[in-house]
């Protein structure tokens, strides 16, 4: 029996790679594969376990190297010509790594299982408008139906499909008319450390992501400098100047820049609460947060609504604008004495990567997948 696995592009390190990370742990895989590969050997290495498998990659997108993203209107065509690609290798099972193209990969009649990473081609879904802007928008209009179309079509070929979060199968049932079973990603609540720091203690709170629009980073700094509390900000990113120019003359708003590991689990582990205003399809960050015993402060959509337990792990509010995070961080300070670091640790190993596996392999035995692979 012959497993591949398709990720849709190697590029950086990040949560979904991580998933596949542990995946690759306990799957025996035979071939790889991705529409595109530019990542770095170090991440490589991280990705598959300190191993270096060869990944087979479209011809088409390879081509265009890192700007392989600007062929984002031929991507049905790219997708087609992938499948075709590989027509001659022996394939039983696909396990499929999915937020955009991979879920329609099909060499021949073998089964599929699809792990659906977020909601799949949210630049030409929910978030168009984010993406194509102004006129902009208007000209790639009829480009959208036309992808929309594509991703509908590619979303009926897998055989079984696994959803990220309730949030994200929701998603998929709406769009594409599909169940799905949900397996939450594994983070690796282990590596981070209780606090030894009492909340009350704590003198700033702090935030960590990549410094891009839709996280929303502007409503954090407004929020805080209206409060006139400390808010430390880990991270960096294309907003990021943007965001020191709002927040001079501000001395309680911190940025950190690119921290390491050890760095981010410091400031998290002694912060009064770890805020988060982004819309996320899961959202790692505030799992990690609560695997420090550390209480989150959210915004109410997404993910978090699956992760953070209202007013025991934390306190979440439901509107992206700054006086609802003003009025969160006041309830959070209202109640702080009823947040238990030891009980905020134990509700986050819900989502450890160990449950992770538990709860992949039981699926896979459920979908028949030859157990002698895994």
């Amino acid at each position: 029996m012959k497993i591949a696995l398709i990720h849709d592009w190697l590029d950086k390190y990040g949560g979904a790679e991580r998933v596949v990370t542990s995946m690759d742990d306990f799957i025996d895989f035979d071939y790889y594969f991705a529409y595109a590969d530019i990542m770095s050997d170090v991440d490589k290495l991280k990705m598959f376990n300190g191993k270096a498998p060869e990944v087979l990659t479209s011809r088409l997108l390879k081509l265009l190297g890192k700007n392989f993203r600007y062929a984002l209107p031929f991507f049905p065509i790219v997708s087609k010509l992938f499948n075709k690609q590989f027509t001659n290798l022996p394939v039983d099972w696909i396990i499929s790594s999915s937020w955009c193209l991979s879920k329609g990969f099909r060499i021949n009649n073998e089964k599929h299982i699809s792990y659906i990473q977020a909601r799949n081609f949210k630049y030409i879904w929910d978030e168009y408008d984010n993406y194509f802007k102004g006129i902009l928008g208007v000209i790639f209009l009829p480009l959208r139906k036309y992808l929309q179309s594509f991703d509908k079509r590619t979303a009926q070929n897998p055989d079984y499909i696994i959803a990220n979060s309730k949030y994200v199968q929701d998603w998929i049932e709406e769009h594409y008319n599909r169940k799905s079973v949900v397996i939450y990603p594994p983070v690796a609540v282990d590596h981070f450390n209780l606090r030894t720091t009492k909340i009350q203690d704590s003198d700033y709170y702090v935030t960590v992501g990549r410094l891009v629009q839709y996280k929303r980073f502007d409503l954090l700094i407004k929020a805080f400098i209206n409060l006139n509390k400390k808010l430390i900000i880990i991270g960096d990113g294309s907003e990021k100047s943007k965001l020191e120019k709002l927040s001079k003359g501000n001395e309680n708003i911190i940025f950190k820049g690119f921290l390491n590991s050890n760095e981010i689990n410091h400031y998290i582990s002694n912060a009064k609460a770890f805020v988060f205003s982004s819309l996320e399809d899961f959202g790692i960050a505030p799992v990690e947060a609560q695997a420090c015993g550390t209480p989150v402060i959210a915004y109410g959509r997404g993910g978090t609504l699956e992760t953070v337990l209202e007013n025991k792990t934390g306190v979440l509010f439901y509107s992206q604008n700054v006086q609802e995070i003003e009025e969160a961080v006041k309830k959070f300070e209202n109640k702080i004495f009823n947040f238990n670091p030891i009980l905020i640790r134990e509700h986050s190993r819900k989502f450890s990567v160990e449950v992770f596996k538990m709860k992949f392999k039981s699926y896979l035995a459920e979908c028949n997948l030859m157990e002698e692979k895994i």
